[in-house]
């Protein structure tokens, strides 16, 4: 089952290339390759607030994260909920490019941002394409997730150091993302909110969870600070395992 699903999402790997290079066929001998990312992550964790990072006009959906708020109290009392009052219904979604120079220097940027004269100017040696989701955080919109994190070639797991359960959120929530995604795929793990005094790092997080320490990142989304180094870090960890499925 897992061999016919890794058929079918290479074969339409390729077939995005195609169409990309068809498109725009000055990316021909710089396309390094067309993937799925998700972002996925509690509610309040950060997602929607990272991918606006990249592209502040990202499509996406978001309702009152609560089911009652009184909007007349929270406009005299803006502090009174510390966390952001709406959530993702649907999924965030974009699409960026990975941009790798003749120094190997990368940087990412939205995709409808690139043009040849830019590829040209910055000396770009390699280009890789990501379509971006976010996944909606809360339980009530799960078939949604579900669909979204669907034969993803990646994911970014974002986790929130102000979690007082952050441990069993984790376990339940990788849980329901690897049977989401439906095979085994890289995962990068961010630890947001890193510009809030006294939080737990990557550092201090990669023991709790027992993860390896070349996997986890600090980020703030908040302050659209460190949120590419992971996500880098994930397209070159699928780049290398694919090669690596490539010469077995």
């Amino acid at each position: 089952m897992t061999e016919d699903i890794e058929f079918e999402v290479k074969k339409l790997r390729i077939l995005t290339a195609n169409n990309v290079l068809n498109t725009y066929p000055y990316l021909s001998g710089k396309l390094r390759g067309v993937y799925k990312v998700c972002i996925t992550g509690n509610s309040g964790s950060g997602k929607t607030t990272m991918i606006r990072c990249f592209d502040p006009e990202a499509h996406g959906r978001e309702v009152p994260r609560y089911f009652y708020v009184d909007y007349e109290l929270l406009k005299e009392n803006p502090d009174l909920f510390p966390e952001s009052n709406t959530a993702t219904q649907t999924f965030d979604f974009t699409v960026v490019a990975l941009l790798t120079g003749g120094d190997e220097s990368a940087e990412i940027i939205k995709f409808t941002d690139l043009s040849e004269d830019y590829l040209t100017e910055k000396g770009i040696k390699w280009v890789t394409i990501f379509y971006l989701f976010g996944t909606p955080g809360q339980w009530r919109f799960k078939d949604i997730r579900a669909f979204a994190e669907r034969r993803a070639d990646g994911v970014i797991f974002i986790l929130d150091p102000l979690d007082p359960k952050i441990k069993e959120n984790y376990e339940e929530f990788k849980e329901t993302v690897i049977k989401n995604v439906e095979r085994k795929v890289p995962i990068i793990y961010v630890v947001n909110k890193q510009d809030l005094p006294n939080v737990y790092s990557a550092k201090d997080i990669s023991k709790e969870l027992k993860l390896k320490d070349s996997d986890m990142f600090d980020m703030s989304a908040l302050k659209c600070k460190n949120i590419s180094i992971p996500i880098i870090a994930l397209i070159k960890k699928m780049q290398e395992e694919e090669l690596g499925k490539k010469k077995e």
